[in-house]
């Protein structure tokens, strides 16, 4: 189970150099809103919703094309909401999104880069269901089992990601999936030092509190240059997946 608190530590920590760092994060907030753009002519007609905002990447996307006063705003870090002062959202909400309240009669809930730290995506689908209207859409990207594979070789740490099947397994009973893609994206970078440099910077090291010994960081980047080394420096795999689904009817809601 992930270690909420950790987590909340990681990303406030990195805050300054996420933008900066997170150049597949970016890219893939901008595909979400894009795939929002193009295939939910209909679903800002009411409030809209965005889980794990961040520091604004999809947040800034979705301004674009979706009124601020309709958005409301979510992250697990309460300080990020200084960051959203003036852009007219209609509000923060501050927490972890799988026990904060959310508003109800939504007609979109959208989240960039969040839902593969959660302990029970099914349940966040769910509560999700709930609080959108009849009709109403679930757009999110997250990562799926490819995703960061060379650290999760070397050092045995790894999310538990969800593929692409397994994701719409999970929304069949409540929702009409309406896409799901994904791809691989990978990053190059001199040594495996600079990869856990590069990790650090966007807060994707909110996995365990053991503080390394140089030893331990030794051993890593000997192994990780053994198995992933490349005549220009190493590789670092990224494994985007996007998931458009809309609400049943009511006569699905009793299954889920």
């Amino acid at each position: 189970m992930t270690d909420k608190g950790l987590l909340r530590e990681r990303f406030s920590g990195a805050c300054g150099s996420y933008e900066q760092e997170a150049t597949v994060q970016k890219a893939a907030a901008a595909e979400l809103a894009s795939i929002i753009r193009e295939q939910v002519p209909d679903g800002f007609r009411d409030k809209v919703l965005e889980v794990g905002c961040g520091t604004g990447v999809l947040t800034r996307e979705l301004l674009g094309f979706i009124p601020s006063e309709g958005l409301y705003l979510n992250d697990i870090c309460p300080e990020f909401s200084s960051m959203f002062t003036d852009t007219g959202t209609a509000g923060f909400i501050a927490g972890d999104a799988e026990t904060v309240d959310f508003p109800s009669g939504l007609g979109l809930i959208a989240s960039a880069s969040a839902i593969q730290w959660f302990s029970d995506p099914g349940a966040f689908f769910r509560k999700c269901h709930r609080s959108l209207r009849e009709g109403g859409y679930l757009a999110f990207s997250t990562f799926g089992p490819g995703n960061l594979r060379e650290t999760a070789r070397v050092s045995g740490q790894a999310l538990h990601y969800l593929a692409p099947d397994e994701l719409e397994a999970m929304l069949s009973p409540g929702y009409r999936t309406i896409q799901v893609s994904d791809y691989l994206s990978t990053l190059h970078f001199p040594t495996p030092a600079d990869v856990l440099r590069h990790l650090k910077r966007t807060g994707v090291n909110g996995l365990s509190r053991r503080k390394w010994t140089r030893k331990d960081l030794s051993d890593f980047c000997r192994t990780y240059s053994e198995l992933f080394g490349t005549a220009g420096g190493c590789t670092l795999t990224y494994h985007p997946v996007f998931v458009l689904a809309r609400k049943q009817q009511d006569t699905t809601e009793t299954r889920i």
